[in-house]
This record gives structure tokens, C-alpha cells and sequence, in this order.
């Protein structure tokens, strides 16, 4: 048995979201419990609801992300939330300040919207490797230059495992080091890239070929 998942779906256009209802039907453990298709209805039902995810499309009308997410965590506090957006309009950095913990691009195949479900109500966050690609790209194409980055040998190693999706529990069983020591090299690795999550870290260490 699944311990079963609640969703609610904000989606602007019909056949999106005919397509995820469709997708969500025929899994045992995801349970579509209502569709909202503008900011404000989103709001009123999860109040309402009280669902355990939130799919948003970032295309919703009325949606003033940073104020609507705020405002579904203030009372919804336990709601986890994963966006669906186009390769073309995703802004990593507002996405995480809006506490938002995964993306998916809706031209990705139904079972990544799946698994991203699965992944971001446990907890954890999902940002596919098409998500990854295009924030990259944004990068390469902004004109500002790094400044110079040294990283010790050991925390090229780190950052590369982390790149390749280690997690801390397996990089530290492989390089035979305790938790709380790879937990302070990636803090510093952090520090020195000027990133502040795993994801940034991702994406610098794909930027500067660190793998």
C-alpha cells in the first residue's frame, strides 16, 4: 500500500490540465482533490482542501508568486509546492525565494511529472536535468564575469560528487569521512561559489566542468 497523496492543481489551460488528470488517474497513491484556474481560486482551495502538494502553473492568472506562496505556506504551513513552467520562463532564484521546492517543464514526459510529485512531497526538492540545462544556459549567456574560485582538491572532489547526485550520507561512505565533515565542506564549497543551495552548486560545477 501507498501512503496516498493529496494534490491540488492550479493550471490556466484546459488541456494541461486534462493531460495531468489523466496522468494522476491512474496512480494509486496521488489523488487529484481539486483544479483552480486563477491565483485567487488556488488560495480558497487550498484553504479549503488542504492538500498535501500544490502543482501551479507559473502561468496562472492573477498569480503574484512570491505573494500567493507566502501567503498558501502562512496557512497551509505543511503544503509542499511544484510549478509548471515553460523551458523559456524559469527564474531559479525566484523560484526557490518563493519557497516553491521543484519545477517541471510541461513539455517533460508524464512520468517526470510523477516523480517530481513523489520527490517534492517528501521533502525534498526536484529540478529535472532540462531545468538544470536552461538555467545554465541562462548563465552562460549573462555577460557579468567570475571572479576567480579556488577550491582545494578535496572540495573539487566533493563538488563533483555532488554534481554527479551523491547524496552527503554516500559521499561520506565513499571517500570514508564522517557526515559532519562533508557537511563543512560543502558549507565552505558553498562560501567560496557563492551559491547557496545544491542546486547553484550543480549548476557552477556544470558551468566550470567540475564533475
Amino acid at each position: 500500500m501507498y501512503n496516498s497523496i493529496r494534490v491540488l492543481l492550479a493550471s490556466r489551460h484546459s488541456l494541461v490540465g486534462a493531460g495531468i488528470r489523466a496522468t494522476l488517474t491512474v496512480e494509486e497513491d496521488l489523488i487529484l482533490v481539486g483544479e483552480a484556474n486563477d491565483g485567487y481560486k488556488v488560495q480558497e482551495l487550498n484553504r479549503k482542501l488542504q492538500p498535501d502538494l500544490l502543482i501551479i502553473d507559473l502561468d496562472l492568472p492573477n498569480l503574484k508568486l512570491l505573494d500567493s506562496i507566502a501567503y498558501l505556506h502562512k496557512y497551509c504551513p505543511d503544503l509542499k509546492v511544484l510549478a509548471l513552467a515553460h523551458y523559456d520562463k524559469v527564474n531559479l532564484s525566484i523560484l526557490r525565494a518563493s519557497g516553491i521546492a521543484g519545477c517541471v517543464f510541461k513539455s517533460e514526459q508524464p512520468q517526470t511529472l510523477i516523480s517530481a510529485i513523489r520527490t517534492v512531497a517528501k521533502g525534498n526538492t526536484w529540478y529535472g536535468q532540462g531545468i538544470v540545462e536552461e538555467v545554465v544556459q541562462q548563465k552562460l549567456d549573462e555577460s557579468s564575469q567570475d571572479g576567480e574560485v579556488t577550491l582545494t582538491q578535496r572540495e573539487q572532489q566533493v563538488l563533483g560528487m555532488i554534481a554527479q547526485g551523491w547524496d552527503n550520507a554516500s559521499i561520506a561512505t565513499e571517500l570514508c569521512l564522517g557526515h559532519q565533515t562533508v557537511r563543512n565542506y560543502i558549507s565552505r564549497i558553498y562560501t567560496k561559489l557563492a551559491v547557496s543551495s545544491r542546486v547553484e552548486a550543480v549548476i557552477w560545477a556544470m558551468k566550470h566542468n567540475v564533475s
